[in-house]
């Protein structure tokens, strides 16, 4: 092949690659423009946003209990110490005033006693307060607990007419009762017979009249003479005792114990202290130990600060 040939042949090839180039522009021209991706929205950012990050879910931390606070020891306030009461005080009637919610109830030795008591009120002197003493002679155990019973009448002697213990307790609205039953008894009962009955009287007593404090006093010795007379030695007047004292040990009851206070050496009733008829009744002297031994159980609730004048007043 000459040139002249192959320089027409590249012209030619020339040519149609240049109508192949315009026909690709064209068509390039004529097609659908592709629209332009458009930027999202700040709104769609944020909702894409929202989507891909997990919503926040607030944690409550577990409550943490304070640290416990030791208050600072409280030092109660000491109780203020009574001032110590002397015999003397005592026997003044310093502490009287207890006396006026309480009853003594008994046989002939309280209704002596009421006499002495009487006497000494009415010459101004201060005597066991408002204490109401009723005595009735030849009153025992055994008619009491009758009384008590309802078996009969009454066998006390309260205010012009006969009636019971508990009676009088409740007619008194006493707040204490002190009993002194029993010296008659022992000739004919034994000691537990007579522990018996004065917790059947105490039991009604106790029933009918609740919150009242009982008081009872030993069995009071004998002068020898009538002792003799009546067969009360000493062994079963001190056996019948010890077993009241038990007793009362036992079941809340405060025992005075009178007997040993005025006893002689031989275990019976002094002489000094013994009523003109020589049995077991006392005189001035005797009562006056029996009084004083009725104020030291005021003395007592006293020391222990149970009781004080004060509370009378306020009452």
């Amino acid at each position: 092949m000459n040139d002249s040939v192959k320089t027409k042949l590249n012209c030619a090839l020339a040519a149609l690659l240049c109508a192949v180039f315009c026909i690709s522009c064209g068509f390039t021209q004529n097609a659908d423009p592709v629209p332009p991706t458009a930027a999202p929205s700040p709104a769609e950012t944020m909702s894409a946003e929202a989507a891909e990050t997990p919503a926040f879910v607030p944690v409550t931390p577990e409550p943490v209990p304070p640290e416990p606070v030791t208050p600072d020891p409280v030092t109660p306030e000491p109780s203020p110490t009574p001032v110590p009461v002397s015999d003397e005080q005592l026997d003044e009637g310093f502490l009287d005033a207890w006396f006026d919610d309480s009853v003594l109830i008994g046989d002939s030795l309280v209704a002596g006693l009421n006499m002495y008591v009487t006497k000494e009120r009415g010459m101004d002197h201060l005597c066991l307060g408002n204490m109401q003493l009723v005595g009735t002679s030849a009153l025992s155990l055994k008619k009491a607990l009758g009384t008590e019973k309802k078996e009969r009448t009454g066998e006390i002697k309260f205010r012009g007419r006969y009636t019971t213990a508990s009676d009088v307790v409740k007619t008194l609205q006493a707040k204490r009762v002190f009993f002194m039953l029993g010296v008659n008894d022992p000739r004919w009962y034994s000691p537990e017979e007579l522990v018996d009955v004065y917790d059947q009287i105490i039991t009604i007593v106790r029933t009918e009249n609740p919150g009242i404090r009982v008081y009872i006093h030993s069995l009071m010795p004998m002068i020898k003479s009538y002792a003799d007379t009546v067969d009360m030695t000493y062994e079963i007047n001190k056996a019948a005792n010890d077993k009241l004292r038990a007793y009362c040990e036992e079941n809340d009851v405060t025992y005075l114990e009178l007997a040993d206070l005025v006893r002689d050496e031989n275990g019976f009733l002094r002489q000094d202290y013994s009523a003109q008829d020589n049995t077991f009744h006392l005189n001035s002297y005797g009562k006056a130990i029996w009084v004083h031994l009725l104020r030291s159980c005021a003395r007592d609730e006293y020391n222990a600060g149970i009781w004080s004048p004060e509370d009378a007043e306020n009452d």
